[in-house]
């Protein structure tokens, strides 16, 4: 992995075969002080795809009742990852295509890089924003 930041606020973060994606994202937010931004877009590929997706309406307090866990290996197709990042977190989802099913969800950890990826991260400055906990223990975004 390796970043780049421009003169206005832009971070590029090339990965490489081996990388893990969210854990580099997470790093190059280090690295560069990205305390509050949005990963505008990201491409590439995957050898290991792990995600989680709402699979229900009803929607109890716990987490884990809640969330479909997916952990797929084989060859993806990264056709987009975005979302936004709050206190220095990250909360990215990923679509991603192995040439049968696209599969959509939140971007979770050991996301393992097969060929390459490119992810622009955007800096917003003037804003702080956190997540919170509210109504069914749902993550918000609030002012800091």
């Amino acid at each position: 992995m390796e970043s780049f930041e421009s003169d206005d606020g832009h971070v590029i973060v090339r990965l490489d075969r081996g990388d893990m994606a969210l854990e580099s994202i997470e790093r190059a937010c280090e690295d560069h002080g990205v305390d509050t931004g949005a990963v505008v877009t990201g491409i590439g590929t995957f050898s290991t795809l792990n995600v989680h997706y709402v699979d229900r309406t009803d929607l109890p307090d716990e987490q884990g009742d809640r969330n479909v866990d997916l952990e797929l290996d084989g060859a993806w197709e990264v056709t987009d990852i975005n979302g936004v990042i709050a206190d220095g977190e990250p909360h990215l989802h990923v679509t991603a295509f192995d040439g049968d099913r696209t599969v959509g969800g939140h971007l979770e950890a050991g996301c393992e890089v097969n060929v390459l990826g490119e992810i622009t991260i955007r800096k917003i400055d003037g804003l702080s924003l956190e997540r919170r906990p509210g109504e069914r223990n749902v993550s918000q975004l609030t002012r800091r």
